[in-house]
């Protein structure tokens, strides 16, 4: 006869023989593997390998990248304006430049694409997220 054991609400708990964590995690692996092998994905790694090779280019393209982040998710700052025009003039500046223009845009399309994926995930689950 087995003993009592009290239910455990420990999400790595064994279903089956085999852990829901260690499932969801083989799965996320199968994902990532996937989206390794996209067209998507492939791009963005050869933009990145070009880009890379001129590192001083790389430095301007990531500080770019930085600010545009920073302006996108600080939008009550004091001197939105003003950053929101710097960055709109090293964009145009910056997209001049096959190399980045090429890079930006496949990295965009990478970013799209794990939108995507998470949009179906977080409706898959069912999870409320508020509009924002």
């Amino acid at each position: 006869m087995e003993a009592y054991k009290e239910k455990s609400y420990d999400s790595s708990d064994h279903y089956g023989g085999v852990s829901i964590m260690e499932a969801v995690n083989k799965n996320l692996r199968v994902l990532l593997s996937v989206i390794k092998k996209t067209d998507v994905y492939r791009e963005y790694k050869k933009q990145e390998e070009i880009i890379s090779k001129n590192q001083e280019l790389l430095q301007r393209v990531d500080q770019f990248r930085a600010d545009n982040f920073r302006l996108q998710n600080e939008a009550g700052s004091d001197n939105l304006f003003h950053v929101a025009e710097q960055i709109f003039k090293e964009s145009a500046e910056l997209r001049r430049i096959p190399e980045v223009n090429a890079y930006l845009d496949a990295e965009l399309a990478l970013c799209k694409m794990i939108q995507t994926i998470c949009k179906e995930l977080i409706e898959g689950i069912d999870v409320h997220v508020p509009y924002l």
